[in-house]
């Protein structure tokens, strides 16, 4: 569904090319690919590391720098506190008509987020928007 989108088709058509070249780099086949994103606020860095399906050891495979964010250091309690959340969360929803870059939906507030907030409204739609 998501390559219906002109966007997305754009952005495959300019990145599909890197993107197996680093996986064919690390042995790994885009079907058999697991991902985890580690973002890190001080650093205001972004790693990638992959691994097989099969596998159960991550490799570093990339590292982004984070061009822009919110907040300072300290998680996200409330909405409107402009802060980034902080914790472990997976992508629930991709964004293809974003105002400005593609993104990825992150499941803010998870479990753990609402137990921690006093607030009554957390928050909610946070996206990872990527500028490559």
């Amino acid at each position: 569904e998501q390559k219906s989108y002109e966007r997305v088709q754009t952005a495959f058509s300019e990145k599909e090319e890197t993107v197996e070249k680093t996986l064919k780099k690390n042995g790994i086949k885009p079907e058999e690919l697991n991902i985890l994103l580690l973002a890190f606020k001080t650093e205001q860095r972004m790693d990638i590391y992959a691994k097989k399906t099969s596998e159960s050891t991550y490799k570093k495979i990339l590292t982004y720098p984070i061009c822009d964010s919110s907040g300072k250091l300290g998680p996200k309690r409330k909405l409107g506190d402009y802060q980034v959340p902080e914790g472990f969360y997976h992508i629930d929803r991709f964004n293809p008509e974003s105002s400005y870059f593609l993104s990825l939906g992150i499941n803010y507030p998870n479990e753990s987020d609402k137990k921690k907030t006093k607030a009554k409204n957390a928050g909610k739609d946070i996206f990872i928007q990527s500028r490559f």
